[in-house]
């Protein structure tokens, strides 16, 4: 009998360890879910304003055509970055997109006609606002991140994760300075 009440006991304290666990894990799991979909909404703002700022732009710089492409064309490779919640592949893209954004904003600057662009004004407000914006949910993501994988990497995570085909997920590393 006592026997029986062993053997009960350590299965029953095997499942209580093993779901709490997966729940830690699932948990941890839908925490960088959340924060890449926060991180996401802005990244979708931003594609929309940058349409619209190479809007304003083009009839101004249509000398810099090869610029206004530039933009457009890392616009779209983030786009796609984005869609396929390729983190490596947005980190990259960000990096392109921010390079091209600042030359093109760079040349709105020197041109006299757009300076004096109400509509460009605002815009390049609302695009630093959303630049400070993707930067400080990057972090947030990224922290999320660090405890999935953390949860992940420590025993019994480690164990529960094999067994829930758990993965460890990549950070979203850019370089913030060179946005506009």
């Amino acid at each position: 009998m006592l026997f029986g009440l062993l053997v009960f006991g350590t299965i029953v304290a095997t499942m209580i360890w093993f779901v709490t666990a997966y729940n830690t894990l699932v948990t941890a799991a839908q925490r960088a879910d959340q924060a890449w979909g926060n991180m996401d909404a802005l990244l979708r703002q931003r594609h929309d304003e940058i349409g619209k700022l190479v809007e304003i732009c083009e009839p101004h710089l249509k000398y810099e055509q090869a610029t206004l492409d530039r933009v457009l064309d890392a616009r779209s490779e983030l786009f796609g970055a984005r869609q396929t919640q390729d983190v490596e592949g947005l980190g990259s893209a960000e990096k392109t997109l921010r390079s091209a954004l600042k030359h093109l904003l760079g040349l709105a600057a020197t041109n006299t006609e757009l300076k004096a662009d109400a509509g460009l004004a605002a815009l390049q407000q609302r695009l630093a606002t959303l630049e400070t914006g993707i930067v400080e949910r990057g972090e947030i993501y990224n922290a999320a991140v660090q405890q999935n994988n953390l949860a992940i990497d420590r025993f019994p995570g480690r164990v529960v994760a094999t067994l829930g085909g758990f993965r460890p997920l990549p950070p979203f590393a850019f370089d913030p300075g060179g946005s506009s």
